[in-house]
């Protein structure tokens, strides 16, 4: 569809008339009226209706007039982005991490960027994944992470990290390298989110499959919460690696691998495809990127002690 005709149809519908608009856009009026009728049969209707006065929009048209205006918006953004890409890249970008991923990753992304885009300033939303997806499919955010976006429409993503989850309690609860099963968590008093969480999903899908019913006695939806509860024995919480690593190091945790081989999860960093792409944004994700690979590559990070 060639936008030279939307905008055309854009300034007929603003004027009321094709003789006016002809004049306004300084073409003759029988090329205006040209492209018009190329327009309605790509279309396959009529747009106008001519009364005394000039033309009035027609049923169709009213409901095109609003689709034509948000395709010349993007085309016109779309252009834009395209011609800063010469340029620095600047503005905000709003991204939404899992507790976990923003505790490994959310203060080493702001420092890289102002080390390497000073122009791009990120806002991180640490939230549950339940949340995120809602955010992403309201166009709230820019960025996200989640642990599964298939059942989400119109969301792409791309592979980010596997991420090993654990089964954690007070100090000297585990002693080190010890191994878990999933028959391990009947009966124990848990600590997990809530139930629109992904975390608590794949944990109760899991445990669905292995015929173990949990006994889930606190429902919490904050990760330090969660952490300071199953430090104080209150009780155990299968919870990501690289959000409680620091606390195992620090010998306020101690942890267990579950199942074998062991149970993970992976993360994808998403966006909708229907939010305006940024030069901005696609800094963001490729920094994010880099930050996790070196994550990844350090020996030892991933072990539980």
């Amino acid at each position: 569809m060639d936008t030279a005709h939307l905008k055309a149809f854009l300034r007929i519908a603003e004027t009321g008339s094709i003789s006016r608009a002809a004049q306004s856009l300084g073409i003759a009026q029988p090329s205006l009226s040209q492209q018009l009728l190329r327009l309605e049969d790509e279309i396959g209707f009529k747009l106008f209706e001519r009364i005394a006065r000039g033309v009035i929009l027609t049923e169709v048209g009213r409901v095109f007039l609003e689709r034509a205006r948000h395709i010349l918006h993007v085309t016109e953004q779309a252009i834009a982005d395209a011609r800063h890409l010469r340029d620095e890249a600047q503005g905000q970008v709003v991204f939404a991490m899992p507790p976990s991923i923003a505790r490994l990753a959310g203060a080493a992304l702001v420092e890289a960027l102002a080390a390497e885009a000073p122009l791009v300033r990120v806002r991180v939303v640490e939230a549950f994944t339940g949340s995120i997806r809602g955010w992403l499919e309201a166009e709230k955010i820019d960025l996200g992470i989640l642990y599964d976006h298939g059942s989400l429409r119109h969301i792409s993503g791309r592979f980010l990290l596997c991420d090993q989850l654990v089964l954690t309690g007070p100090t000297g609860h585990f002693s080190a390298g010890h191994q878990a099963m999933l028959g391990d968590l009947a009966g124990e008093a848990l600590i997990a989110p809530g139930p629109q969480h992904g975390l608590r999903q794949l944990i109760e899908r899991e445990a669905g499959r292995a015929g173990i019913e949990l006994r889930i006695d606190q429902e919490i939806d904050s990760l330090d919460v969660m952490i300071e509860l199953v430090a104080a024995g209150h009780g155990l919480a299968v919870l990501p690696l690289c959000g409680v690593s620091s606390q195992i190091r620090a010998g306020r945790l101690t942890a267990a691998k579950i199942g074998s081989p062991p149970l993970q999860r992976t993360l994808n960093i998403v966006r909708n495809p229907a939010h305006v792409l940024t030069h901005a944004s696609v800094i963001v994700e490729r920094v994010l990127g880099q930050i996790v690979d070196r994550y990844g590559a350090e020996p030892g990070e991933m072990e539980t002690p």
